[in-house]
């Protein structure tokens, strides 16, 4: 899928930027719901090198990690910060505390999508285009600075 492959490699990206050693960077495939993230975060959580974040690959995986946090006694984001993907209605702003998440922007993906239909009905001819349109964090209050030196996990 296009968007495993682009926000693995936008999260790569961002902690290269931040100067997070690559070392302290785990990578985990988990099943994309709630029963994965809960699975690979609970093994992760419960290991010898915790991560200090786990940035889900959407918000139904970032539900399960919020379990396996629970369970093994860890405060959100005191012990470990959480982000998802998505801003889904129900599950970004219903979990608690409330998920910081990456929001899809569906409003300009639908304007692009109309614009590329039009250029098409015009004449346009050849393959459909592609694009990456860049979606706003909505801070929420699942994260807040480490307790240690950073760890980061990317669930997806």
């Amino acid at each position: 899928m296009p968007a495993s492959v682009g926000r693995l490699e936008g999260f790569r990206a961002r902690v290269a930027e931040s100067g997070v050693a690559a070392a302290d960077v785990t990578v985990v495939a988990a099943e994309s719901d709630p029963a994965g993230g809960y699975a690979a975060a609970k093994e992760l959580l419960a290991g010898e090198r915790r991560p200090t974040a786990v940035f889900c690959f959407n918000d139904r995986i970032a539900m399960g990690a919020y379990r396996a946090a629970a369970e093994l006694g860890l405060r959100i984001p005191e012990d470990v910060s959480i982000v998802g993907f998505d801003n889904q209605e129900y599950v970004a702003d219903g979990l608690f505390p409330g998920l910081t998440t990456v929001e899809l922007p569906h409003f300009d993906m639908g304007v692009w999508a109309a614009e590329q239909l039009f250029h098409h009905i015009d004449g346009a001819s050849g393959d459909a285009a592609s694009a990456r349109l860049r979606g706003p964090v909505v801070r929420r209050d699942s994260v807040a600075p480490p307790p240690t030196a950073p760890r980061t996990t990317a669930l997806r």
